[in-house]
């Protein structure tokens, strides 16, 4: 019984690799097919045969079809990128059965693809298809997550509203708090990184210095990651990261005239009152006082030649200078995460640190969390995740090849579609909050 299972799912393999390779009057495919309908036709005499997905490997009944048949893997992934639960197979299969299913298993992966129309349109009458349904439970513990991770944000946000009013105030007392709220950004980005990469996509307009503080740590968090920092270590860079702009608090943002002289002195007023708190890590302090310097020498404060900068101090230059590029505080024209990353390329060497630089472009990919892009069939959506291939990232497609908006946004792994991304969008000519989507 398995050998027949297995027969037929090696022919709808065959069956699909001559489809992609030949046209239908070819006798390459036309073999192909006769040998699926005498596969599907020995399997079904005692009966329906059905074919199943579960957890990434195909079944037949409780029995799993072993991946070194040929064609099972690819058969698999067709299934998955499809949402094809299973298959299943009946008395009177033919030729037009053959040539629709293998049509449809050969049709680009899409939230808008109705598998069961499409058969139905191609006049397949013998094959019946179970689509894969999100768990109401899966995607009830997503939005559980979500919710909480953005209730982490907002706290955050409080705590450094607290510590930019005591700086104002005239003093600070700890960092307990700060450092607590790191731990858990830390926890979670270890968990789930592009969910955390995702809450870097929020923005303030009315405390946007905040907001940009909370940002650099999560960038400074990802490539501390990346570089296989101890917990210890990355709980120390978060905290810099966090407080990386602390003497900006001593400043009115609302009066003018203090613009230019908070943009040169924040690094020495943010190191003095860091290096006031009783803790033992200078390396907060000294990122406050050196995060604007460059690798070549120039940048701020002015130091003695050959100065070497503490590393995280070079690992938040980076996260900041991305962080502006992507969303400047003041009014220069924000850049596409894409671009943000290829600019930092350009810098390393001179502005930043040519190592940090290049690994923090591998962990945000070329095309990073949050970038905006439009498919090679016409469809728009962001990246969600990373994939295995940076060219190939997680799409959360949100609107279709007409340009409207879905209701009920799907994923899209490009590493199994045959889509591609033909180019970034500006999120600006949508109209449209990237967090609000994330």
């Amino acid at each position: 019984m398995m050998s027949s299972a297995v027969d037929v799912v090696v022919a709808l393999a065959s069956g699909r690799k001559a489809g992609q390779l030949y046209p239908s009057t070819h006798p390459e495919f036309q073999s192909a097919i006769s040998l699926i309908v005498q596969a599907v036709d020995a399997m079904t005499l005692s009966g329906p045969l059905t074919v199943n997905v579960h957890q990434g490997r195909l079944y037949h009944q409780s029995t799993v079809i072993p991946v070194d048949a040929p064609g099972v893997h690819a058969i698999e992934e067709a299934f998955e990128s499809r949402k094809i639960e299973s298959l299943t197979f009946h008395a009177g299969f033919g030729k037009t059965d053959a040539i629709g299913i293998v049509e449809v298993l050969s049709l680009r992966p899409s939230p808008l693809l109705d598998v069961n129309e499409e058969l139905k349109q191609r006049g397949v009458t013998a094959v019946t298809v179970a689509v894969l349904a999100e768990d109401d439970e899966e995607k009830e513990e997503r939005d559980r997550l979500r919710e909480q991770d953005r209730a982490l944000y907002h706290r955050l946000i409080s705590v450094m509203r607290s510590l930019s009013s005591q700086v104002a105030g005239g003093g600070m007392s700890d960092l307990g708090n700060a450092e607590s709220m790191v731990g858990n950004i830390m926890g979670r980005l270890l968990e789930d990184q592009s969910a955390v990469l995702g809450l870097a996509t929020m923005r303030g307009h009315s405390e946007a210095d905040l907001f940009h503080s909370i940002n650099v740590m999560i960038y400074s968090l990802t490539l501390g990651a990346t570089l296989g920092l101890p917990e210890e270590g990355l709980s120390s860079l978060g905290v810099s990261a966090l407080l990386h702009d602390v003497g900006k608090a001593a400043f009115d943002h609302a009066d003018s005239s203090q613009t230019e002289p908070m943009r040169a002195m924040h690094p020495k007023i943010g190191a003095d009152i860091l290096s006031a708190l009783p803790d033992e890590d200078p390396a907060p302090m000294l990122v406050a006082y050196e995060h604007h310097m460059h690798v070549d020498g120039g940048g701020y404060p002015e130091r003695v030649p050959d100065y070497v900068s503490h590393p995280f101090s070079r690992m938040v230059a980076i996260a900041d200078r991305y962080a502006n590029y992507t969303n400047p505080v003041n009014d220069a024209e924000p850049l596409t995460p894409d671009k943000a990353i290829v600019q930092l390329l350009r810098e390393a060497g001179s502005v930043v640190d040519p190592l940090f630089a290049r690994l923090f472009a591998k962990a945000m990919g070329v095309f990073p969390v949050g970038c905006l892009v439009r498919l090679s069939d016409q469809t728009v959506g962001l990246v969600s995740r990373s994939g295995s291939d940076s060219l190939k990232p997680v799409i959360r497609v949100l609107y279709d090849a007409g340009g409207l908006e879905i209701e009920d946004p799907d994923e899209v792994a490009l590493a199994d579609s045959e889509l591609t991304i033909i180019e970034v969008v500006d999120p600006a000519n949508l109209a449209m909050a990237v967090a609000d989507h994330l």
